[in-house]
C-alpha cells in the first residue's frame, strides 16, 4: 500500500497576519477592561472578544494531516487532544480541482463542504467533491501540487 502525507505549512506573512489580529484582540481586552473598571460592563464586548478569539485559535492554531493511499483520503485535524479525522473513499470522488470554484458549489448542489485547512498556510485551497451517504458533499484543503498529482493518478483523468 503506497502512502504519501503532508502536514500544514505555516508561512510567515500569514502569521504576522494573525499576531496582528491578536494585537487587536488584546488592545480590544484593555478597551473593555477599562470599561468594566469604569462601571460600564459590556457583555457584547466581551462576547465578541471571545468568538473572534476563537475564531482566530480555529483559523490558524489547528494543524492539518493530510495522507492519500491506493483507497482513500484521510484528514486529520491535530489541536490538544482532538483529532478528529475525514476519510474519502477514492472511489466515491465525483471530481476535484486545483482551485477553489464557488460557483461550482452553487451549480452542483452540494448538501455541505467542509473546510479543512489552516488560514497560516500559503499553498492555493483545493477541492474534492465526492458522494457521502447519496448526496454530493465537498472538502476544502490546502496542498502541494504533488499530492494533487497523487489525486490524479489514483483517479485517473484531469479535472
Amino acid at each position: 500500500m503506497e502512502k504519501y502525507q503532508e502536514i500544514t505549512e505555516y508561512s510567515g506573512k500569514k502569521l504576522m497576519v494573525m499576531g496582528l489580529i491578536i494585537a487587536v484582540l488584546i488592545v480590544w481586552l484593555a478597551i473593555e477592561r477599562e470599561s468594566y473598571l469604569n462601571g460600564k460592563l459590556s457583555f457584547l464586548g466581551i462576547g465578541y472578544i471571545i468568538f473572534f478569539s476563537c475564531l482566530v485559535i480555529w483559523r490558524y492554531a489547528v494543524r492539518y494531516t493530510y495522507v492519500i493511499t491506493d483507497q482513500e483520503i484521510s484528514i486529520t485535524s491535530h489541536f490538544l487532544w482532538l483529532s478528529p479525522t475525514i476519510i474519502i473513499p477514492l472511489d466515491s470522488i465525483a471530481t476535484y480541482s486545483n482551485r477553489y470554484v464557488k460557483q461550482l458549489f452553487k451549480r452542483a448542489g452540494m448538501s455541505r463542504y467542509i473546510y479543512r485547512y489552516s488560514s497560516g498556510d500559503s499553498r492555493p485551497t483545493r477541492m474534492v467533491i465526492f458522494r457521502e451517504k447519496g448526496k454530493q458533499s465537498a472538502v476544502l484543503f490546502k496542498v502541494s501540487d504533488q499530492f494533487m498529482g497523487k489525486i490524479r493518478l489514483k483517479i485517473g483523468g484531469e479535472s
